[in-house]
Order: C-alpha cells, then sequence, then structure tokens
C-alpha cells in the first residue's frame, strides 16, 4: 500500500476549501465587556509587627484579613492559603488565619505568604493576589522596656 500521492495522482483530488471565509476576518479578538478590569488585593493586619516570646508560646498568632475587589462580578468563586498558617474560612471573603510560631526563637523574622484567588461569576477570569506577613518574636523583657 502507497503512503504517499505523486505529483499527477494529487492533481485529481479535489482542492480542500477552508470552511470559513477569508475574507473580512479580523485578526484581532475583541471582548464584548472591555471596560472591566477586574482587581483584588488584601487587606488586614499589619504586614510588619513584633510578638513577645510569651504569645507565641500561648498558640498561634492570629491575623484576619478581607480580599477588597473592584470590577468582580457576582457570585464569587474566593480561595484563601497560606504558607505556614491554617485558614479558618478558606472560601469566605474575610477570614482568620492562624500562624504557628512555635518553632519561633527569640530574634527571628519569621515571614509567610498568604493569597487569595477570586474567579469572577461573568467571565470566569481568576484574580490572584498576595502579600508577606512578618513577625519579628521579640523577648518579653524587650518588650517591658520599650512600654
Amino acid at each position: 500500500m502507497k503512503k504517499t500521492l505523486n505529483n499527477s495522482e494529487a492533481s485529481v483530488l479535489p482542492k480542500l476549501q477552508p470552511f470559513f471565509p477569508q475574507e473580512g476576518m479580523a485578526s484581532v479578538a475583541f471582548v464584548e465587556d472591555c471596560d472591566r478590569h477586574p482587581k483584588a488585593w488584601i487587606k488586614g493586619e499589619s504586614s510588619s509587627c513584633s510578638v513577645a516570646e510569651q504569645e507565641v508560646a500561648s498558640g498561634p498568632i492570629i491575623g484576619h484579613y478581607t480580599v477588597v475587589m473592584e470590577d468582580i462580578a457576582e457570585p464569587l468563586f474566593v480561595l484563601w492559603q497560606a504558607q505556614n498558617g491554617a485558614v479558618l474560612n478558606r472560601s469566605s471573603r474575610s477570614t482568620a488565619i492562624a500562624f504557628d510560631l512555635s518553632e519561633a526563637c527569640v530574634g527571628q523574622l519569621w515571614t509567610s505568604e498568604i493569597t487569595v484567588q477570586v474567579t469572577d461569576a461573568v467571565t470566569y477570569d481568576t484574580v490572584v493576589s498576595g502579600t508577606f506577613i512578618q513577625m519579628l518574636v521579640t523577648s518579653d523583657r524587650l518588650l517591658e522596656r520599650v512600654a
């Protein structure tokens, strides 16, 4: 069985026509709602703070965060994530995050990244926003001198 056609056999075959008209085709796609510019950012506890050694020893440090949105259609799909932290409500606009600093030492600058992902209900576009949280673990005596 031959797998290729020679030139004389190929000229007998009908020429394939494209299934779409080539005249008047746009080379650029336009989005219907081009005035929308979805944005999201995280608002909440200070991104940098000091935490006393005694607070760290008593349990997780809790931070409260909210996603602020602009030009995003409802209903929303929200997903929170935290590096080195337990998100208490992953699909809410606002959540608390418990950071476990039990392994941190006095003088250590502890850093965690938190992110929120928001999906637009109309376009299904997803906006991801993130921020870093830094906590400096201080000795209780140092805080008494500062206060």
